[in-house]
């Protein structure tokens, strides 16, 4: 079944940092793999964007005719170990930081900054801070009216585990700061983690579904991130976006199984590209 909507195919840069690869060595492959744009992973503006990586990027998007679709600001715990959006030692620093990329991306031309607040536990859990959820929106909400006006649309990523672990906490999130440039990062990989119905998350996402990670993953395992098809038949889930009109980027976070050997980032990516192009169409053997 072909989807009523044309999805680019993006693959993230991060996918190839595992294999030792340099800008020019991610940009060049993804072209040659046939990847329509890209997603540049960061985690400080002035290390992964600075003016000198900011020019290269520049220049490999003209080279190779793949423009910067998205950037993804990360925040794990180890790069942010007192907290993150929900800390009070890390809010602050954190929005400075995202804005910052914000306005880096807007000159690259990105559509999307997808915000991974990763550094923040779950309420309740441990460190944990009572009022880290109202910090959160706090934060994002002042994420947002800086992105706004840079055309870019802010899309949060949930993961089992944190603070915004699942589907719920994502569209609890986005309808409380109801915002039209902030919406919900959905990584296939760790909705399967979470156990949710991937093929029913489209439907209830809806417009609040703004930007799609794809990657495959056993119950429990969020760090999988395996090439799609490796666990579960995705083409109830590609069904379900077109049937909800998604016409969003369809972006590869394939980390996880690149660090951990099971193949290479180029490998990952050619089979994962090929994998949902077939099953875009049915023809899934």
């Amino acid at each position: 079944m072909r989807p009523a909507t044309r999805n680019r195919f993006v693959n993230a840069d991060w996918n190839f940092w595992p294999d030792g690869f340099d800008p020019g060595a991610i940009w060049r492959t993804c072209a040659e793999l046939g990847f329509e744009a890209m997603e540049v992973g960061v985690y400080r503006a002035d290390e992964e964007l600075s003016a000198a990586a900011m020019t290269t990027i520049r220049r490999l998007a003209a080279e190779t005719g793949l423009g910067v679709e998205a950037l993804l600001f990360s925040m794990p715990a180890a790069r942010w170990p007192d907290g993150g959006l929900a800390s009070p030692a890390g809010s602050m620093p954190a929005v400075a930081e995202i804005v910052e990329t914000a306005r880096r991306a807007a000159d690259l031309g990105a559509r999307v900054l997808g915000v991974w607040p990763g550094a923040d536990p779950p309420a309740g859990a441990p460190g944990a801070d009572p009022d880290g959820w109202a910090r959160t929106l706090e934060a994002l909400d002042a994420v947002a009216a800086a992105a706004g006006p840079l055309g870019l649309t802010v899309a949060v990523e949930y993961k089992p585990g944190q603070l915004v672990a699942g589907v719920a906490d994502a569209l609890r999130l986005a309808d409380a700061l109801d915002r039209p440039p902030v919406g919900v990062l959905l990584d296939t990989a760790h909705a399967f983690a979470a156990g949710e119905d991937l093929a029913a998350l489209p439907a209830l996402l809806g417009p609040r579904l703004v930007h799609v990670h794809l990657g495959d993953a056993a119950a429990g395992d969020a760090d999988a991130d395996l090439p799609p098809g490796s666990e579960h038949d995705f083409m109830p889930f590609l069904a379900g976006l077109a049937r909800a009109g998604y016409d969003g980027a369809l972006s590869f976070d394939l980390y996880g199984a690149v660090e951990a050997g099971v193949a290479t980032g180029t490998e990952a990516s050619d089979q994962s590209l090929r994998y949902i192009r077939a099953a875009q169409t049915g023809a899934v053997g």
